[in-house]
């Protein structure tokens, strides 16, 4: 955990914290004083800078890249300030690099105005003050690395959400295939059917003789009686398809998830129909799922702690082989405890060595041999749980497996006494 109380995913374990890349600010004028002014300002703050004596000059040099802030002059000949921060704000790679606008104006509403309709995120007047110009350099940078920060969270997050699935994978084809090949197969026998029904009413139109002893000849009775079932069949196994695909989906969107009631219970199982063919092959699966209504969390997120969870029990039964007729036990619970809905998911697994168990949930640790795991999961797992309001607890015997328990308050993050 960082010192504000949450797991930064941003930095591998052993990377070095002490002296990281210092930020570049590009400063665009056309006035050299000024130019050398604001580069000493900047360069005793501890920034990189760049300068620039025009518009065209500042445009070039910010597509060569490594630029984190501008610091942009109004009145310039050729291209004006403005004209600058709305050809910035039109490229995609520099949409978001923050602008701060210089001017020598007197203070002007419609002038600041302008500026900030271009794009800028601040407007200062010169002569410039170096604490006041420090201070919004520093809060500019550091509201720009919080964002960044957060879209490299949801990138590395969608990407452990796909590894996941990547993982159950060959159980999710089967549970695609075989309804799918049931409802084929009643398929063909409806399209016989259909055809005997078809001889059956062209013998009709030819006399109630011609009619009953086709109805004989090609079990007319039989047929009606197989009809229904095989329908139903076919609708059911339709549906549990398209439930599949649905699941899919939910688990395989990376936009943002939206805060809203769900019960554990009900993601428990959409997990379960993922995953359970691939758990049943390695084990017993135990389920006890009691309903564990929240009223605010996000749903989608739910979803993607719950495959980890599973993914991590799977792969924690493989790595401790039980002797001939004895089988694994893998368990998802869920429950009502006073304030709090909890999930539990444990295994008969090869468990977590003591000394490992303050570190599983460091962002890259992981004690997976390389390419299975990206590390991460259990770390988006206390992210998501975090962002809930909750806890995620873990108890783990060598030899003997592991039990990860949830607990998230039913009222939604920050309701709990």
């Amino acid at each position: 955990m960082t010192e504000h109380g949450r797991y930064d995913l941003l930095k591998a374990p052993g990377a070095p914290v002490d002296s990281p890349r210092r930020s570049l600010v590009l400063v665009i004028d056309d006035d050299a004083m000024n130019l050398k002014v604001l580069k000493g300002y900047l360069t005793l703050d501890g920034y990189e800078v760049a300068v620039a004596e025009s518009g065209p000059e500042g445009l070039e040099r910010l597509e060569a890249g490594g630029v984190d802030l501008v610091v942009l002059d109004v009145r310039m000949p050729d291209m004006d300030g403005y004209e600058v921060c709305r050809r910035i704000r039109a490229n995609s790679r520099h949409a978001r690099t923050p602008v701060i606008f210089l001017t020598a104006d007197q203070v002007d509403e419609k002038r600041e105005l302008l500026g900030l309709d271009a794009g800028g995120d601040e407007y200062l007047h010169k002569p410039i003050s170096r604490r006041v110009l420090s201070a919004r350099v520093r809060n500019l940078l550091r509201l720009a690395d919080a964002e960044r920060e957060h879209m490299l969270l949801r990138q590395i997050a969608h990407s452990e959400k796909l590894a996941a699935i990547g993982q159950v994978a060959a159980g999710v084809a089967h549970e695609v295939n075989n309804p799918l090949s049931f409802i084929l197969s009643n398929l063909d026998s409806l399209r016989v059917y259909f055809n005997d029904l078809k001889q059956v009413l062209q013998a009709w139109q030819q006399g109630p003789e011609a009619g009953r002893a086709m109805e004989r000849k090609v079990g007319l009775e039989s047929i009606l009686s197989d009809i229904s079932p095989l329908l139903d069949e076919t609708v059911h196994g339709g549906r549990r398809v398209r439930a599949i695909v649905q699941e899919l989906k939910t688990f395989s969107r990376s936009e943002e998830a939206p805060m809203e009631a769900v019960d554990l219970a009900a993601v428990a199982r959409s997990t379960l129909l993922l995953t359970e063919r691939e758990l049943s092959a390695r084990g017993t699966v135990e389920r006890d799922l009691q309903s564990a209504p929240i009223d605010a969390a996000p749903r989608q997120k739910l979803h993607q702690v719950v495959l980890n969870l599973v993914v991590n029990a799977m792969q924690a039964v493989e790595a401790r082989p039980l002797p001939e007729g004895q089988r694994h036990v893998l368990g998802l619970r869920t429950r009502t405890v006073g304030e709090f809905a909890e999930l539990e998911v444990s295994d008969t697994g090869c468990g977590i060595p003591e000394a490992n168990l303050t570190r599983i949930f460091e962002p890259f640790f992981t004690t997976k041999p390389v390419g299975v795991g990206t590390g991460l999961g259990l770390s988006v797992c206390a992210l998501v749980v975090e962002l809930s309001g909750g806890t995620i607890e873990v108890k783990s015997t060598i030899g003997a497996g592991t039990t990860f328990l949830i607990r998230i308050p039913r009222a939604g993050p920050g309701k709990h006494g």
